[in-house]
């Protein structure tokens, strides 16, 4: 090999790796930090983000974030169960293998490779499949039957088997502690994920076509890690601190990892719906109230949206509050009296858009009407009058400023002897 050939010869990039070493444990923590750093805006809970993060460990995947679902205590559920050294059923030997025992045993030492099911290759399951010409999915829920309440069920690969628990659990009232529903793939994969969701039963699931054993065993990691971490508090803390917590449940000593929509953490999200405006700053006044709901009344998420004109609608909004996690989301109205859009228009809205999320409770609120409040801020406003100027010296915008989009009209007042025809 000749000068000009080594000079070409490219330096491996490891090299730098040994100028600065890392151990494994390292490299972990500080992926953790930059999925901290690129994602700060999350929108779940501290409990749930632990879970949440580990996926995107896992997958390297943000989008992860708007398609995760927790059910109310899901965390919580799921914690208990750890800690009693509940069973847990898999529905593939991929997860199965992917699960540590260790992580399990630092929860609960009684734990070991047989807590942990599996029987899809279990010949019988086999030979009941080959008679019925069906999928081996369903035949090992079915002999997992006797370990399903109050175990931890793991779906990363088979929609069918989910289904089949649904099943069970419509039907044969069967409640296990936590399902984790990710399986992937084209066929039967949303609407078995959908209909988990609307089931009683606590779940954390990942919507659409997505999933995977990568990501099943992510989750049940990530809660050994919640789970140990009370375990932790507890031996680690003070003789006096520990007799207080004795007797105790899992939700009083998680302390911040409590659930939004928990009885422990009851706030609800909020949007204010208003009318809409072809004015494209008719919105800021709700956009400082819902301000100050976060500020001064400690709501973790408060969302405006608007019937119609610019923007941003409801349906747009509510998809990104339930993306971000609400369960339990309150619509208040911010609109003066009881019309048309009270009555008809806004509840009609509200049931449509409550059939795309099953699992989430969608409360109308009252509109303003009257309030005590009120003839304070009309007080207000006829004081504040008395500095204003005369009606004839105002400057108006020109109306080409603010065009009427096509195929819509101007706002038409009624005649005084037709809008009578209307009258009560």
């Amino acid at each position: 090999m000749d000068k000009k050939e080594m000079k070409l010869k490219p330096t491996p990039l490891m090299l730098n790796f040994y100028k600065s070493p890392m151990s494994g444990e390292q490299i972990e923590a500080e992926s953790l930090r930059t999925i901290h750093r690129e994602a700060p805006d999350h929108g779940f809970t501290t409990a749930q983000w632990q879970v949440v993060q580990r996926m995107i460990h896992t997958t390297a995947d943000f989008t992860l974030i708007g398609d995760v679902r927790f059910s109310p205590n899901a965390v919580l559920a799921a914690v208990d169960a750890l800690r009693a050294g509940r069973p847990l059923y898999v529905d593939s030997n991929m997860i199965r293998s992917g699960i540590s025992v260790p992580r399990l045993q630092s929860v609960n030492s009684s734990y070991g490779p047989d807590s942990i099911a599996c029987y899809v290759a279990d010949g019988e399951v086999a030979g009941d499949a080959l008679a019925a010409g069906m999928p081996r999915s369903i035949f090992a829920v079915r002999k997992a039957k006797p370990i399903l309440d109050g175990a931890i069920v793991l779906f990363g690969n088979a929609p069918i088997g989910l289904l089949e628990l649904n099943r069970l659990i419509i039907e044969e009232n069967i409640r296990p502690a936590l399902v984790v529903a990710m399986p992937v793939g084209f066929v039967h994969v949303v609407e078995s994920k959908q209909e988990l969701m609307s089931l009683d039963v606590p779940f954390i699931a990942l919507a659409g076509r997505r999933g995977g054993s990568t990501l099943a065993v992510s989750v049940v990691h990530a809660l050994c890690s919640l789970a140990a971490s009370v375990e932790h508090e507890r031996s680690t803390a003070p003789a006096e601190k520990r007799y207080r917590n004795r007797g105790k449940n899992t939700a009083d000593v998680l302390g911040p990892y409590r659930e939004r929509g928990t009885a422990e953490c009851p706030k609800e999200t909020i949007i204010l719906l208003g009318h809409g405006s072809r004015v494209p700053d008719a919105g800021k006044d709700m956009a400082q109230v819902a301000k100050g709901l976060r500020e001064n009344y400690g709501y973790p998420m408060v969302e405006i949206c608007f019937m119609s004109r610019l923007g941003p609608h409801f349906p747009e909004v509510l998809e990104k509050c339930v993306n971000q996690g609400a369960l339990n989301v309150v619509v208040i109205p911010y609109f003066l009296h009881m019309g048309l859009h009270i009555l008809l228009d806004i509840p009609e809205m509200l049931q449509e858009e409550a059939l795309k999320y099953p699992h989430v409770k969608l409360t109308f609120g009252r509109g303003f009407g009257f309030d005590d409040l009120m003839v304070d801020i009309i007080h207000r406003r006829i004081q504040e009058a008395s500095e204003l100027g005369d009606v004839r010296d105002l400057v108006l915008p020109p109306k080409e400023k603010y065009p009427i989009p096509h195929g819509q009209c101007e706002f038409v007042p009624m005649r005084p002897d037709e809008a009578a025809k209307y009258r009560g």
